[in-house]
Order: C-alpha cells, then sequence, then structure tokens
C-alpha cells in the first residue's frame, strides 16, 4: 500500500499539501464480519426507511455545502459554477429516487385459475455494489453520484471507492452518508468509504464473492480491466461501466446556413467546456458537403472566442497530450489549433479535418480523444455514414441537426438506434438530464450493457433482480 499521497490544484498547477493515506488492509477483515448482517437487514428494509436514509443524506449534504465546496474546487480546478451544477445535479437525484422508490413496482402478480396456481414476482436487491468514483464528476458521478444512489434506493449496500484525485471532496460526501447512517441506527456497514491511489481495493473488492455487481464511469481500459476481472470470478457478476464515446455529430442537408452557424456555435462550446472532459463531448463531427466549408469556418471562429481552462490532474493532461499528438501526426489530415500558449495543465483544443475515405481505413481517427478535440469531415450521402456507422463503435449519443426531423428515413433512424444510446435533434449532447426517460449508456465500448442506463430512475435496475413464487392451490 502507498505510504500517502496528495490530491492537485490544477488552477495553480501545484500539488496541494494534505497528506492522505489507503484505508489500511486490516479494513477487510472487518467488512467481510459485518457486510452479510448489514445487506440482510438493509435488503429486507421497508422502502419507507430507504426513503429516509436518501432524504437524511441529502440534508447532511445540503448543510455542508460550504465544506464540500471548498474541496471540490481546489482538487479539480473545476468553477463554482460547474460545482453549482454538480451540487444540484447530486441532490436532484437523491430527491429524485426517493420519490421514485415510493411508487415504484417491487411486485408483480398474476392469478393463473386454470392452473390452480398463483405467480408473484419480486424485484429484490442485487447484493452489495462496489462503486469506484470518477475522474471527471467529483460529485454527480462518485461517491454519491448516480451509482450510490441507484444501489441505495434498491436496497444494496455499497464499497465506495473513492477517486484519489478528489479524495477530500469524497470523504467529505462520506461523512453526510455516515452521520445519516448513524442518526437512523443503522449499520455502518450499508456504505462503506475506501481510500487508494493505487488498483488494490479497487480489484480486492470486484474480485470479493460478497460483491454482487460494479458500477464504475471511466475509460474504456479501466472498464475492460474491470469486465475482465469480473468475468473471472467463480461466480461472475455484472459489470455496469459506462465507458468511452465519439458521439458522432451529422449536420443534414437540409438545413439553413443560419442552422449551421448556429450548430457550429453550440457545438464549440460544447467541445471546450471543462476542458472537453465529458463523457459526451462531440468527438467527430460529419457535415454534408454542401454545408462544410461554412460550417468549418464558423466552428473556427467560434472555437477562437473558447479560452483554454485547466485539466483535471496530471494523468489526464498527459493523456490527452498524447493521444492529441497520435492523430496530428496522420498522413493526409488538415488541422487546426488553439494559439493560446501552453501553461500549466491548459487544455488547448484542437481539430482535425479529415477525408471519407481516411475515416473508414484509420481506426485513430474513431478514437476518442478525452479532452478539447474533435475530428471533422465532410459526407456527401447516407449511404457514406451507413458504411461509417457499421465500423463505429458503440455510441452513447449521437447528435442530428436538420430542419424536419420527422423526415429522418428509416434507415437513418435504424442505424442510430443500432449504435447510439441516445439521439440529440439540433443540440449538443453535453448535458445528460437526470429523469425518468433518460437513456445514458450504449452498445459497448460505450458501456457494457446497452440495456441498461447509468442515470435516471431506471438506473435501479441495474441493482436489482427478480425472483417468482409460485403458489400452487
Amino acid at each position: 500500500m502507498s505510504k500517502g499521497f496528495r490530491t492537485f490544484q490544477p488552477a495553480q498547477n501545484t500539488w496541494n499539501s494534505h497528506l492522505y493515506f489507503p484505508t489500511p488492509t486490516s479494513f477487510l477483515k472487518e467488512w467481510e464480519t459485518r457486510i452479510k448482517p448489514a445487506q440482510d437487514l438493509f435488503g429486507n428494509a421497508p422502502t419507507a426507511l430507504r426513503t429516509k436514509l436518501l432524504l437524511l443524506i441529502h440534508t447532511f449534504i445540503t448543510a455542508d455545502k460550504t465544506i464540500i465546496q471548498a474541496l471540490y474546487t481546489n482538487e479539480s480546478g473545476l468553477s463554482e459554477t460547474r460545482f453549482e451544477a454538480e451540487f444540484s445535479r447530486l441532490t436532484q437525484t437523491l430527491l429524485l429516487f426517493a420519490e421514485h422508490i415510493q411508487k415504484m413496482s417491487w411486485e408483480k402478480e398474476s392469478q393463473r385459475s386454470h392452473e390452480a396456481k398463483t405467480l408473484r414476482k419480486k424485484r429484490l436487491p442485487i447484493g452489495p455494489v462496489l462503486v469506484l468514483g470518477s475522474s471527471n464528476f467529483p460529485l454527480a458521478y462518485s461517491t454519491m453520484g448516480g451509482d450510490t444512489v441507484a444501489a441505495l434506493a434498491a436496497g444494496c449496500c455499497v464499497v465506495l471507492k473513492a477517486h484519489p484525485m478528489h479524495v477530500g471532496t469524497s470523504t467529505a460526501v462520506a461523512s453526510c452518508v455516515e452521520r445519516a447512517l448513524a442518526v437512523l441506527e443503522l449499520p455502518s456497514a450499508i456504505f462503506s468509504h475506501v481510500i487508494d491511489n493505487t488498483y488494490y481495493w479497487a480489484s480486492t473488492f470486484a474480485e470479493h464473492p460478497r460483491i454482487q455487481a460494479i458500477g464504475f464511469t471511466g475509460s474504456i481500459k479501466g472498464g475492460r480491466a474491470l469486465m475482465d476481472l469480473a468475468a473471472q470470478r467463480q461466480a461472475p457478476i455484472p459489470v455496469f461501466a459506462e465507458m468511452g464515446s465519439l458521439n458522432p455529430v451529422l449536420i443534414l442537408e437540409d438545413n439553413s446556413a443560419d442552422l449551421v452557424a448556429v450548430a457550429a456555435q453550440k457545438l464549440a462550446s460544447s467541445i471546450c467546456t471543462d476542458a472537453g472532459q465529458f463523457c459526451t463531448k462531440p468527438g467527430l463531427l460529419l457535415v454534408h458537403e454542401s454545408h462544410f466549408e461554412h460550417f468549418k469556418k464558423a466552428l473556427l471562429t467560434a472555437l477562437g472566442q473558447q479560452a483554454a481552462v485547466p485539466m483535471l490532474h496530471p494523468d489526464i493532461y498527459q493523456k490527452f497530450e498524447a493521444r492529441k499528438r497520435q492523430v496530428l501526426q496522420l498522413k493526409g489530415r488538415v488541422q487546426q489549433q488553439t494559439t493560446q500558449q501552453a501553461s500549466g495543465l491548459l487544455g488547448r483544443w484542437a481539430l482535425v479535418q479529415s477525408n471519407f475515405a481516411q475515416l473508414l481505413h484509420e481506426p485513430t481517427l474513431l478514437e476518442e480523444v478525452f479532452g478539447p478535440f474533435a475530428v471533422l469531415s465532410a459526407f456527401s450521402t447516407q449511404g457514406q455514414l451507413a458504411e461509417l456507422f457499421d465500423v463505429l463503435g458503440g455510441q452513447l449519443t449521437c447528435s442530428v441537426f436538420c430542419t424536419e426531423p420527422r423526415q429522418l428515413g428509416p434507415s437513418l433512424q435504424q442505424m442510430l438506434h443500432h449504435k447510439t444510446g441516445r439521439i440529440i435533434l439540433n443540440g449538443v449532447p453535453t448535458g445528460v438530464s437526470v429523469d425518468h426517460a433518460m437513456h445514458h449508456g450504449g452498445p459497448y465500448p460505450a458501456s457494457s450493457d446497452a440495456r441498461f442506463s447509468a442515470v435516471g430512475t431506471d438506473s435501479i435496475l441495474r441493482f436489482t433482480k427478480e425472483v417468482c413464487w409460485q403458489f400452487n392451490h
């Protein structure tokens, strides 16, 4: 185990002074003795008690907002505006699930009179869940992010492995959960918070027979490693991983010049906001040839108005620069970059123009670059788009800019449905609403299982299982 580690302050390009120490290995024995009785109690707790817990966590987090904000901005370098957006999302998710589980159907019953039997199907918690805090969302996809809230709402105990780059923020939020459990006199093992700047605790719990599911938001490499660990267990378990995506954008022929200019402005902002550190950042821009030059000019103008901001931490910055160089070194591409000088960890935007043939035959262009970066290409027919989507991996989103959405042909719709989890008409993919009708997922490698959402009330289904009781009369 590490002797200690620090978080990073991107705005000042310095390491913070506070030293954090990993959770000692002795914690595992303690957890093993407490987790079964905790899960038995919590898994059978009435919905009203789980609702009370979520509402009390909301109360403590709201009361500690100032403390959490100071740690958040210090460890991430993200703005107060971004903090407010994430904090609101976090608290609203707690309220949404507290309401949802009271209305949710936990049982279904059928009378089979002619067979003299009754069938009653119950939805039950799947069991203890390992959740790994994400790097790019210190609140919304971390300690009490969507995975943890959904798992607790389902009646599952949670082991939360804090992301090392915002462990202070994570600890402050975890304290709110621990206090809520104490007030309700519930076992502390319902929520366990572990700290680590290695892979020790993630792999230990991923392989532990008590863990029954894993929630993860991050890179394809990280998600795949967890999937492989889970698959190699004596009793494999599901991994619900939300991973990488290019989030292609289609600018169709029926757009007016004005709409094309508006789309360019929206996309430039979406590419560069918070240094493009979103899983939903638009990374592949496909423009009908009749609009290509107009769109490109408007996009470059809009990108030129975007100021670079620091990336979250050195590892993300270094990987962004390495991937950017990899694409920029390809032959036959035209590059455009910001004129803003390099300083600290500034995420400086870049754009690569490619032709369609190169897109089809150069895999590097179709791999996510996490940061303010996009690939731009013209297309002439929807047949070309279909050919490209055949070689694309699964996507979280696809944006379509067009004048008349109802005129989208069946073949284009089928193509989008096959490869994409969310289709956005005349808008950008960044900004995922926490709502009953939201689906945040997609075919691999966008996520590990296209059937489930990582956001919204349906995300609770990931952490439940169904059991049928059959009563013979």
